[in-house]
């Protein structure tokens, strides 16, 4: 550079001359211009900085009407003795709820160390944290790494987890960034509300700690086994650590990255003098995770599949909130999952251990088993997508293949079904051209087994068995609540005999004529036992025999509407009044067929125990109970199921004479194979129905009615099978809870008041009058006929020559006689062919044979006994008075041969009587005692007798009562 003058004055020039003050002008023009452009735009920017910072906050929701407070708590099943049976949770409401006071302070400063430790500090924002984040934010990305620095405070982790769903309905940078400016704002507002110690209390209710739990209480039980109290700082120091991260520290799955997360946490507590170095250093050797993988084993080796009673108590709980709060069934469901119920089990658990150790005990069935086979598919076929295929359409394809109609789900083992499933399979992938995509197969041992006991004075279900063999499924199929079963003759008691006894009078003696009967459209009605028939039977020989003709005769005399009505009253909901199938049809079940159980879709095993349990509990119907109250998260008692729900559903005296009839079942008629061994005091009812689809008995003792089930998951007959054996089950079962509560075997069904017993004539039914053939057993007081018989003649015929019998016609049929109205004697109830005659037989001449004496004595002393002598032979019958009386008089045949002490009956060839009267010695009343009996209504001190002795020898073989129409499924 020059420094002479004249380049001086030549730089002067330039500067003042005017392009150079031009150029400077437009310079500072431009100048001017940037720096306003420049403070325009930030002003811009601030403005509209501040308008969508205002248009955010416009968009918070009010600090007041926001929740904090956890929501959504794990429920509860406890079991009669209070222990927790069962948790029902969901993810996100796998929670304990746990108060400040009761929360450790090794807790709060484990989570305060990690996740904000000025938490006490601040006023809902870390101003320093979100500066530390910021700088080592910028610094990760400088290094290619995410900007993954949070600065987050507990308060605002509590919002974003009641408030912002943790975050889960963003989709966009702005839908964070808008959540994260209310989230702060929301934060300073929330601090004004709620004082320190609420925060972190609602916090630590909260947080999901990974593997669907939320809160330290259930995180504790989850990776410990133990309750929160009892952990350590190592322990805690684990759980705190997966808060950030729950996936990428879980300590199940990585525990290695969790154990780094730990030491950090423990580092932190340290730093802040949360604990000792000597603490640090012990929790630093602790193998906290040797722990945690031996509890997630324990945990693993339960199972998760619940029992049929906990499917049971669900079914009823969803059912009850749908009716208490008129919800949809899955609403019910969800607030259940989520409400953070107790629910108190009425399930006793020794008793359930009985009936399932019973029920899947083999050698009852023996080699009979065979399994069930269910069975779903599903291929991907071009052009149509993902195709299905159920057992349905398996059984179809087989029936096509073999040409057998019968073709079932049924087969001898499970390679079998296997075997049937991988045909299926092939034949329709290669039909289709598809590509396997999926496939469910399972199997279950047949036959199978449902079993309801239920205390009837409470309604408490103390056990169910759903089926047998391993359940692998929550809430699928159980066959105690859930199946429609044909319930054969055990209907005929609920249908037939408690209307009959309870609306219409009638008595266990009751006569009813065993003849050819048909139903209404013509169809004949069956026996189980074949085309033989027995005459007059009382109500009490037609429940221990199991007679179809006489409970449709009587359904018939009640009407079938009643029937229904009290089908009605004890509890049955899945009979059908009248409803149109899809085939248009009206299918009901008020019919005659209704008598032996032929229904519409059949009945659920403990409902129809319910039925039985009212007879057993003299009458009044209890709803069956699974569990006795429900209280929710506030201790509120919101059901309550302590008092039972009950209604009379027939008189205590109707209870009673079933009772007593069942009782003959079991003594002597086709359910003697139940009776317990114990000598427990029991009755019950059998059923079989058409084909042996379906076997039934439904049994009672003074302490519990139970009720079981046996057959075929399909309709596949269990001829063959031993077709008693679910009453040696019921038996079985039902002896050893009785041994196990030692029941008194001397305690018996308690007798009301208005029971006593009645002699009618085994014809009309009315009081008898001379000569009147007769019943006598028990009756209810009051509902005892008014009318007297005018009296009958037996005649005894021979069925070859429809003549009177001989004593050597090989075949006979007796008919009562009475008078038609010209007073000419017919016969009663006749069958074709024969009519009144005094025509002897000429084709079976008389023969000698034996001839029965019949003996009487009144009060005052005695006679020789009734004897049976040969025809032509003599006997002689010696009277004897007691002291202080003497003989008055002696009638042989109704006439008097005077006060002999002794008659002989010389060369005898008819059938006779003798009877004596005394009167007392000492002058007082020469009144005789009567000879003539009216019918007596009075309580006898044992078992009356009737003229049909049941049996008390076992059958060997249990009958199968076939109903006439087959039930329709």
């Amino acid at each position: 550079m020059g420094y002479a003058k004249q380049e001086t004055m030549k730089t002067q020039r330039k500067l003042v001359s005017k392009a150079q003050r031009n150029k400077r002008k437009i310079l500072v023009n431009i100048f001017k211009i940037l720096l306003f452009g420049i403070v325009a735009v930030v002003v811009g920017c601030a403005g509209a900085g501040f308008g969508m910072m205002k248009g955010i906050l416009d968009n918070a929701p009010s600090v007041d009407d926001i929740n904090i407070v956890p929501r959504g708590f794990k429920s509860y099943i406890y079991d009669a003795k209070g222990n927790v049976d069962k948790e029902i949770s969901t993810i996100g409401t796998n929670r304990e709820y746990v108060y400040y006071e009761d929360i450790p302070q090794d807790w709060i400063n484990a989570f305060v160390a990690i996740e904000d430790e000025r938490f006490w500090e601040h006023n809902g924002i870390d101003v320093k944290g979100i500066l530390r984040a910021g700088v080592h934010g910028i610094a990760n990305v400088m290094k290619g790494n995410e900007m993954n620095e949070g600065a987050s405070t507990i308060t605002q982790q509590l919002i974003k987890n009641n408030v912002y769903n943790v975050g889960m309905d963003e989709t966009t940078f702005m839908d964070k960034l808008d959540r994260k400016i209310q989230e702060q704002y929301l934060a300073l507002e929330l601090e004004k509300k709620y004082s320190k110690e609420q925060i972190i209390e609602y916090y630590l209710n909260t947080i999901y700690l990974g593997r669907g739990v939320n809160g330290i209480y259930s995180a504790a039980q989850k990776y410990f086994g133990k309750n929160m109290e009892e952990l350590t700082v190592s322990e805690i120091a684990s759980i705190a650590g997966i808060t950030q991260n729950p996936s990428a520290y879980d300590p199940v799955y990585y525990p290695e990255d969790s154990a780094k997360r730990r030491k950090m946490v423990l580092k932190k507590m340290l730093e802040h003098n949360y604990i000792t170095k000597a603490q640090y250093d012990e929790a630093m050797a602790d193998d906290v995770y040797a722990r945690i993988d031996a509890e997630h084993e324990i945990q693993m080796a339960s199972s998760n599949i619940d029992s049929y009673y906990v499917d049971a108590i669900m079914d009823q709980l969803v059912q009850d909130f749908v009716d208490l709060y008129g919800v949809t069934e899955n609403q019910a469901s969800a607030m259940i999952f989520s409400g953070g119920y107790s629910i108190y089990s009425v399930q006793d658990k020794d008793i359930q251990k009985i009936c399932d150790d019973v029920i899947n005990d083999p050698s009852y069935i023996g080699e009979g088993t065979k399994v069930g086979l269910s069975y779903d598919l599903t291929l991907n076929v071009p052009g149509e997508g993902e195709v299905n295929y159920g057992i349905g359409h398996l059984i179809k394809y087989f029936k096509e293949q073999t040409g057998n109609t019968k073709y079932n789900n049924i087969y001898i083992s499970e390679e079998t079904a296997r075997q049937a499933a991988d045909q299926f399979k092939e034949a329709m992938l290669e039909k289709t051209g598809g590509k396997f995509a999926a496939e469910t197969f399972r199997v279950s041992p047949q036959p199978q087994f449902a079993f309801t006991i239920m205390d009837q004075k409470t309604g408490y279900v103390k056990a169910i068995v759903g089926g047998r063999g391993k359940k692998d499924t929550n809430r699928g199929l159980n066959r105690a609540t859930n199946s429609k079963r044909q319930p054969g003759s055990c209907f005929k008691i609920l249908a037939a005999y408690l209307p009959y006894i309870d609306a219409c009078g009638g008595s266990l003696c009751s006569p009813h004529l065993d003849e050819p009967y048909s139903y209404a459209n013509g169809t004949p009605v069956k026996n189980w036992w074949g085309a033989s028939y027995r005459g007059y039977v009382t109500v009490r020989t037609a429940i221990k025999d199991s007679m179809n003709i006489i409970a449709v005769k009587t359904i018939t005399e009640v009407t079938p509407e009643v029937a229904y009505d009290y089908l009605i009253k004890v509890g049955l909901t899945t009979i059908v009044d009248q409803e149109t199938g899809e085939d248009g049809m009206i299918y009901s079940d008020k019919t005659q067929a209704t008598a032996l159980g032929g229904l519409t879709y059949g009945i659920k095993n403990y409902e129809i125990n319910a039925a039985y349990a009212a007879i057993a509990n003299g009458g009044v119907y209890t709803k069956p109970v699974f569990y006795s109250k429900v209280v929710d998260h506030e201790g509120n008692v919101i059901i309550d199921n302590t008092t039972p729900t009950t209604h009379e559903a027939m008189r205590p005296t109707t209870a009673w004479l079933l009772i007593d009839g069942m009782k003959t079942v079991l003594t002597g008629g086709t359910g003697t194979r139940a009776r317990m061994k114990t000598g427990i005091a029991c009755a019950g009812k059998t059923g079989t129905t058409s084909n042996s689809y379906d076997l039934y008995f439904c049994g009672m003792t003074p302490y519990y009615t139970a009720s079981i089930w046996m057959g075929f998951d399909s309709n596949v007959s269990l001829n063959g099978y031993d077709q008693g054996i679910h009453c040696v089950i019921w038996r079985d079962i039902m002896d050893q809870i009785a041994v196990m509560e030692n029941q008194d075997p001397t305690l018996d069904f308690e007798k009301p008041d208005g029971i006593t017993t009645v002699t009618l004539c085994q014809i009309t039914g009315k009081l008898p009058g001379e000569e009147c053939p007769t019943f006598t057993d028990y009756a209810a007081a009051g509902y005892i006929p008014g009318e007297r018989c005018g009296g009958h003649e037996m005649i005894k015929f021979c069925c070859e020559t429809h003549k009177v019998a001989t004593n050597t016609c090989p075949t006979t049929v007796t008919f009562a006689t009475d008078l038609d109205e010209n007073g000419n004697k017919r016969l009663v109830d006749a069958e074709d062919g024969y009519e009144y005659t005094e025509e002897v037989c000429p084709l079976h001449p008389e023969r000698p044979d034996e001839l029965t004496i019949k003996s009487r004595a009144g009060k005052g002393g005695s006679i020789s006994d009734s004897a049976t002598v040969e025809r032509g032979s003599s006997v002689t019958f010696i009277i004897t008075p007691d002291p202080g009386y003497k003989i008055y008089d002696v009638t042989v045949n109704g006439e008097s041969v005077g006060a002999v002490s002794s008659y002989t009956f010389r060369d005898v060839q008819n059938n006779a009587s003798i009877a004596v009267k005394f009167k007392k010695k000492d002058g007082g009343s020469t009144r005789p005692d009567p000879t003539t009996e009216e019918p007596t209504t009075e309580e006898p001190t044992e078992e009356p007798t009737t003229t049909e002795e049941p049996s008390t020898e076992e059958p060997s073989e249990e009958p199968s009562e076939e109903p006439s129409e087959e039930p329709i499924e």
